[in-house]
């Protein structure tokens, strides 16, 4: 807990910082008429680009998804906005989002092929992500002197993005490596439990059922190229939001020279732990970008209201209904019981004792409600 309140409060005394810089000796006056002055058509792009952002991440995980979970299009769509819905209300570094995926996958099928595909849509966008950073990056090589401040954590950054997506790549297509990995960790650290040969069976049995799972998606280069081809138009839609962010307040920056500042943002998004819609460390990150771009502070200041408003609007008018949908479906009742057995079981067969099990464990509602519903 002291450690989750010393970080909020860093958090809060950098945005502090940032937002006290900018607005000192800024012109309201001029921010004003340059607020009240956007057209309406701006605002449409911007709004545009913001929801093609997230309906082609959609997009994305449907066809990866669609044939294994038979999911319809609606339910890859609404497994998306779920996962945004709380990446967006409980920030932790998009760990969360993945756990809302794989449990709507769970709905679909078993615990292996949740746990395969969505570390696969994982491992896909991590390398599209990184892919548009460094191709962008190269194309507007003449212009990173603008980021020169920022070159240390432009290259921990995408050191980082390809360090999780080797690690990702060698779950999912180097198993046997795997496997060895784990079977040295369990005998390391649970060597001395009876249940140890148990748990190394299972655990091989459990990776090798993942691994099955991915070999139609594998087999399927139409699937992979799909996915990969939507995610890359995810991350063009992210850069044209700023993009349009600007050009409604009246300056033109060349989108390919904000691709690299994606850095910053995600940096910025990663850190904004605990923090809902990543209010105040986002909107830094953005001012920071244009006003590294020579964005007058005035300008900064107004793209940043204005495109975080719009964003903020999107999700509240988009994700959160139906996110809030598909929320009710993966906690209904029915579900809750399953994941309920499922750890009661292991809890049994591995003889843990586990604090407040009885409480966590307790009995919910009737069966096919969702709780809180009442029916």
């Amino acid at each position: 807990m002291k450690k989750s309140r010393a970080l909020q409060l860093a958090q809060i005394l950098v945005v502090a910082l940032v937002f006290l810089y900018v607005i000192y000796d800024v012109n309201f006056a001029e921010l004003y008429t340059v607020l009240t002055s956007i057209d309406v058509y701006d605002i449409a792009y911007i709004a545009v680009f913001e929801l093609l952002y997230f309906l082609s991440n959609s997009i994305a995980f449907w066809i990866l998804c669609r044939r294994r979970f038979g999911l319809t299009f609606a339910e890859g769509v609404g497994a998306s906005m779920l996962a945004w819905l709380v990446d967006i209300l409980i920030p932790l570094a998009f760990i969360e989002g993945d756990i809302a995926r794989m449990l709507f996958l769970k709905t679909k099928g078993d615990w292996s092929s949740a746990v395969g595909y969505t570390l696969l849509f994982r491992f896909l966008s991590n390398v599209t992500f990184t892919v548009f950073i460094v191709v962008t990056t190269l194309a507007s090589i003449n212009v990173l002197i603008l980021y020169e401040q920022y070159y240390l954590l432009y290259v921990i950054v995408i050191a980082l993005l390809i360090l999780t997506a080797f690690l990702l790549a060698m779950l999912i297509y180097d198993t046997e490596r795997v496997k060895r990995l784990t079977i040295r960790v369990i005998r390391r650290f649970a060597g001395k439990h009876v249940f140890i040969d148990k748990l190394e069976r299972d655990v091989i049995r459990f990776l090798d059922s993942m691994h099955d799972s991915l070999r139609e998606a594998h087999e399927s280069s139409v699937v992979i190229w799909g996915t990969v081809a939507f995610l890359f138009l995810q991350w063009i839609s992210g850069i044209l939001t700023p993009f349009f962010s600007l050009q409604a307040v009246g300056v033109y920056v060349n989108p390919i020279f904000i691709a690299p500042g994606y850095s910053i943002l995600t940096v910025f998004s990663l850190a904004s732990v605990g923090l809902p819609f990543m209010v105040g460390s986002v909107d830094a990150a953005l001012i920071t970008l244009y006003l590294l771009l020579g964005v007058p502070k005035e300008r900064a200041l107004a793209a940043t209201i204005i495109g975080r408003s719009i964003t903020i609007t999107t999700s509240i008018a988009v994700i959160y209904p139906i996110g809030i949908y598909y929320a009710r479906r993966v906690l209904s009742v029915n579900n809750l019981n399953d994941l309920k057995a499922t750890l009661e079981k292991i809890l049994r067969e591995y003889n843990i004792n586990m604090p407040f099990a009885d409480i966590i464990l307790g009995s919910g509602g009737e069966e096919g409600e969702t709780p809180g519903t009442g029916g």
